[in-house]
């Protein structure tokens, strides 16, 4: 029995969460916002060390709020709705058309086993991440 999408966001789950992948929330922008902000009042108000000041306090301050607004990149796959598990389903069949395989196990199984099939399935998953869904993979 072919593999469903449900079953497919399932094993890209499982292979985000071996992988260890995490993107970043929209906070990262906040933070990279606060780091140019912190600079540029420094720089007003000191000149060149204004500049150093201001971006490192600009700087932590970001560190700061973007402090655990990191989320693990299984828990994103596991929460979409079934529109986009279609969606991401869709987007992975150049991939999936390529591999024997005609149920699940053997899917989970080319995926744990086969370093080919695995970097394939992360390197696709990576680029729809990026592209389609507009996050932020972090390593």
């Amino acid at each position: 029995m072919p593999v469903t999408a449900e079953e497919l966001v399932r094993v890209l789950a499982m292979l985000a969460e071996e992988e260890k992948l995490r993107v970043a929330v929209k906070e990262s922008l906040k933070g990279g916002a606060m780091a140019g902000t912190g600079a540029v009042i420094g720089g007003f108000m000191g000149g060149p060390v204004g500049i150093a000041i201001g971006g490192t306090v600009g700087s932590l301050a970001g560190a700061w709020m973007t402090t655990g607004k990191f989320k693990p990149l299984h828990e994103v796959l596991l929460e979409m709705d079934p529109g986009k598990r279609r969606a991401i389903y869709d987007a992975f069949h150049e991939i999936l058309v390529g591999l024997d395989y005609n149920d699940l196990n053997t899917l989970i199984l080319l995926a744990s086993s086969n370093d080919v099939v695995r970097a394939q399935m992360i390197g696709g998953l990576k680029s729809y991440v990026n592209g389609t869904m507009q996050m932020q993979i972090v390593d």
